[in-house]
């Protein structure tokens, strides 16, 4: 397993570099504008749509990346399962239990997870503000109101999301070993993007090219692992 490895172009190479400086600076960046904390419970509604449009790029460009990162290293060994026959076994080290390391954890396989929260959710129908009595408990829903970029908004989902992907770059070569060890999985671990998805949006024109380059690499490399 160990043998299995990718020789990258120097174009992918520099690819992937440029993209991980783009992620960090953008990391960086909306951390001190919006001055985020991992307990930033609460943000203007313009502020989220910040955020949200950042994180939708900025999350596969990182998982296309790291993969690309731990295939040009090789394969390794995936660890053996733990069975509950099998006794106490001696605790593995930090750097190889990436999901213990944070509550942050920045999520790297896009496929295969069978979760059963994965599916979207169910659609809100919307009738417009009701009268509603101050004894009756009954939470009011926020999409029935009109909208404001001032809006304050429950936000905490979208900077554990963000405080994840700052995880993942400060500890790149945690996940890229995750990632090595996942390599020989029948499966393939990132999923096709869809079209739209770097072709407009906090990624400049250049940089969408760029993140386009990637992901057709990722994509023309997994077979070559995932196919055992």
């Amino acid at each position: 397993m160990s043998e299995m490895r990718y020789a990258p172009p120097q174009e992918i190479r520099s690819a992937v570099w440029l993209m991980l400086n783009v992620i960090s600076l953008g990391v960086i960046q909306l951390r001190q504008r919006l001055g985020l904390t991992p307990h930033t419970p609460l943000l203007p509604r313009h502020a989220i749509s910040r955020l949200s449009r950042f994180l939708a790029q900025a999350e596969p460009a990182l998982r296309r990346c790291l993969y690309l990162c731990a295939a040009e290293l090789g394969a390794l060994p995936a660890f053996p399962r733990e069975t509950a026959s099998s006794g106490p076994t001696r605790p593995r080290d930090t750097a190889q239990r990436v999901a213990c390391a944070t509550p942050s954890i920045f999520r790297l396989f896009e496929t295969g997870t069978q979760r059963s929260d994965a599916a979207p959710p169910r659609p809100v129908f919307r009738t417009g503000p009701r009268i509603r009595f101050l004894d009756a408990d009954d939470v009011p829903d926020i999409h029935e109101y009109a909208k404001y970029p001032e809006d304050i908004l429950p936000a905490k989902r979208l900077v554990r999301r963000l405080m994840a992907l700052d995880h993942a770059m400060d500890h790149r070569d945690r996940y890229i070993e995750k990632i090595r060890r996942s390599l020989g999985e029948a499966r393939q671990l990132i999923a096709k993007a869809g079209k739209r998805l770097f072709r407009h949006g906090p990624l400049t024109r250049l940089q969408c090219e760029t993140a386009r380059l990637i992901e057709d690499e990722t994509h023309a490399v997994q077979p070559h692992f995932n196919s055992s």
